[in-house]
C-alpha cells in the first residue's frame, strides 16, 4: 500500500532537537526538545527550520504520570487550540493511545504499539485504529549511529490534523523511550516509558 503521507525525522547531534521533512528532503518542522525548563512544553513543533518560526503543536509530558498532553495549534492563541491526550496503557507495556475527532466528525481511538513485523528499523511502532484494527501508520526507527531518528508512513488520508497528531504522538513515544533509556543508563533507575 502506498502511503498517503511520509515523513523523515532526524535529530541533532546530542538528540536535543528534531527536524521533520518530506522524503524528498523538503523541510516541514523544527521540533524543540526541552526536558528541564519548567512551564515549557517538552516538544514544540515550529513550522520553520529553527525555534523562531510559528508554533503548530506542542506536547507536554505529565509529571508523575506516563501520559502526555498534545496541543494542536499555537499556545499563544489558546482559543484555537485542540487538546488531545496520549495515554499510556498499563505500567510495563509500551502501548499508548489517543482519541481524536476526524475530518468527517467521527471520534476514533488510535493506539501506538511496538511491532517487529512492520517497518525497516530495529525498534518500530505501528498506529492502529482500535475498532477495525487497521494499521494506519508505521514509525520505523533509524540506525543506532545514524542522524535519522526514523520514518513515519501514514497509510490513510485522514486529513492534516490527523497527520500532525500522528507525527507529534509518534515522536513523543520515541522521545519518552529515549529519555527512559537515558535515565536507566545514568543510574536514574528504570523510568516508566
Amino acid at each position: 500500500m502506498n502511503p498517503a503521507a511520509q515523513y523523515l525525522i532526524t535529530h541533532s547531534f546530542w538528540r536535543h532537537h528534531y527536524d521533520v521533512s518530506t522524503i524528498d528532503k523538503t523541510h516541514l518542522f523544527h521540533v524543540a526538545n526541552s526536558s528541564f525548563t519548567p512551564g515549557k512544553p517538552d516538544l514544540t513543533f515550529h513550522r520553520s527550520s529553527d525555534s523562531n518560526g510559528p508554533v503548530v503543536g506542542v506536547c507536554k509530558f505529565r509529571h508523575f504520570s506516563s501520559d502526555c498532553e498534545i496541543g494542536l495549534g499555537d499556545p499563544e492563541r489558546p482559543n484555537k487550540m485542540d487538546w488531545e491526550y496520549l495515554h499510556k496503557q498499563g505500567f510495563t507495556k509500551r502501548i499508548y493511545w489517543f482519541r481524536m475527532q476526524l475530518e468527517d466528525g467521527t471520534k476514533q481511538n488510535f493506539t501506538w504499539k511496538r511491532t517487529h513485523s512492520l517497518g525497516t528499523g530495529w525498534e518500530n511502532h505501528k498506529l492502529v485504529e482500535d475498532t477495525s484494527q487497521t494499521v494506519v501508520a508505521v514509525f520505523s526507527s533509524g540506525g543506532i549511529f545514524s542522524k535519522t531518528t526514523g520514518y513515519l508512513d501514514i497509510y490513510l488520508p485522514l486529513g492534516p490534523q490527523f497527520y500532525l497528531m500522528a507525527l507529534i504522538s509518534g515522536i513523543a513515544v520515541v522521545e519518552k523511550v529515549r529519555r527512559a533509556k537515558q535515565s536507566a543508563q545514568s543510574g536514574g533507575g528504570g523510568a516508566a516509558c
